[in-house]
């Protein structure tokens, strides 16, 4: 039976297989994770194989950390309870917003702030104060800090902040500033500034469009 066909609602449970708390364990070797329950209804037919594959891959890449761990002589039972170490995990995953077509996926505050490494709130607004992370206010108050600033290494992807800077200096709205760099430019070969800098594009190239966008937003 395939995934898409799985009745609604049914709870299903991968294979069971013995685990051994020492550093010889192979966990690349095992082909499925040990046994794991959830609800089939939370997911759309399309995001349950994905579901399905990002918890083989958490499970094998947590195997380097797993021998760390025991050549130690510790556990990975320290971290916490399965469902606690999920739940941290799932946490720093950004939610979907009504933006999403043009900005991508958002962070909350209590994301971000663990995908950088778990700084303080009071560092968290010198950033947005200070303009070193693109942070966009709801309507109702609420700080959401849009993913596509960041790279893969969690840190903001180099030359985008100075561009940030430069828009926002024109007194443009937030919203608008940011949707400037994510709408694809003809001088940029129809990338979007933040897609040309992710692939690696010359920051130099950039900057001066955006201060051409925040002279036209500033009149």
């Amino acid at each position: 039976m395939r995934n898409s066909d799985q009745p609604h609602g049914q709870v299903f449970r991968t294979p069971r297989r013995r685990l051994r708390n020492d550093a010889s364990w192979d966990f690349a070797s095992v082909a499925e994770p040990p046994a794991v329950e959830y609800g089939a209804s939370a997911f759309a037919p399309d995001a349950y194989g994905f579901a399905q594959q990002i918890a083989l891959e958490v499970f094998h890449n947590l195997g380097p950390l797993a021998r760390s761990y025991a050549l130690q002589g510790r556990s990975l039972t320290e971290l916490g309870t399965p469902q606690e170490v999920a739940a941290r995990m799932v946490a720093t995953l950004p939610s979907p917003s009504p933006w999403n077509d043009l900005l991508g996926p958002f962070y909350s505050g209590a994301q971000i702030s663990r995908v950088l490494g778990g700084i303080s709130r009071q560092a968290l607004a010198e950033r947005r104060e200070r303009r070193t992370l693109i942070a966009l206010r709801t309507s109702d108050g609420v700080w959401a800090y849009p993913a596509f600033q960041l790279g893969d290494d969690h840190r903001p992807l180099p030359g985008l902040i100075p561009l940030w800077q430069t828009l926002c200096a024109s007194g443009v709205d937030d919203w608008s500033a940011a949707g400037w760099l994510c709408s694809p430019l003809a001088s940029l070969s129809g990338k979007s500034p933040a897609s040309w800098l992710r692939e690696g594009g010359e920051p130099e190239a950039v900057l001066p469009l955006a201060r051409e966008a925040a002279h036209r937003f500033a009149q």
